[in-house]
């Protein structure tokens, strides 16, 4: 299994009308980069190159080379899959992409935040928990060429993603951890009284 820390930068949020500006990834072992970010900006070549760069890492293939840990994936996924098919780089029907996303494992912050929000979806974005910017201020700084900027945008949401990841899993293992050893417990006790009633 390989880990990547995989997010994408886009224009808006419809992925038939609006450009891919920027895919990015990192490799990861156990939830800490041992690579640098890799940025693939669309200002350098054009969207179509990104994706197919993307696509060659083997992000759309349903086995464990390219494991995408981010948040909100499915959003990211849909976008490279339809930019993919715009392309010509995939020949995608539907049930092609029913068969990835049963088959593709993936580690996504979304629904912890959603848990991290009471249960509520409004308001479980991940700027809510880290001082990352709203994602609104990525087509502002496109129009106006300044790129060093999306890429220190970039660079934070990055941070923000890997280190809520960091808190959510220490929290989480201490507390299966906890669940685990109450369940062998509660075993122990039974099979205690099953000996003794025998």
């Amino acid at each position: 299994m390989t880990e990547y820390y995989f997010d994408i930068e886009t224009l808006g949020t419809d992925p038939q009308d609006d450009k891919i500006i920027t895919i990015q990834y990192q490799k990861l072992e156990d939830g800490q980069p041992v690579e640098d970010l890799v940025i693939l900006k669309e200002w350098e070549s054009s969207e179509g190159d990104i994706v197919k760069e993307i696509l060659d890492k083997q992000l759309l293939e349903p086995g464990w080379d390219f494991m995408p840990i981010g948040n909100r994936l499915k959003f990211d996924i849909i976008f490279i899959i339809e930019k993919a098919k715009q392309h010509g780089l995939l020949d995608w029907k539907p049930g092609d992409i029913k068969y990835y996303f049963f088959n593709k494992p993936t580690l996504d912050l979304a629904p912890i935040l959603v848990m991290m929000n009471d249960l509520k979806f409004l308001g479980s974005g991940i700027d809510n928990f880290t001082k990352k910017q709203k994602g609104s201020i990525v087509p502002v700084h496109y129009s106006n060429k300044e790129y060093d900027e999306i890429i220190k945008y970039i660079e934070v949401e990055r941070d923000a993603v890997l280190g809520l990841l960091a808190e959510v899993r220490a929290v989480l293992s201490t507390f299966g951890n906890r669940k685990k050893a109450a369940l062998a417990e509660d075993e122990t006790i039974t099979q205690t009284e099953e000996l003794q009633q025998q």
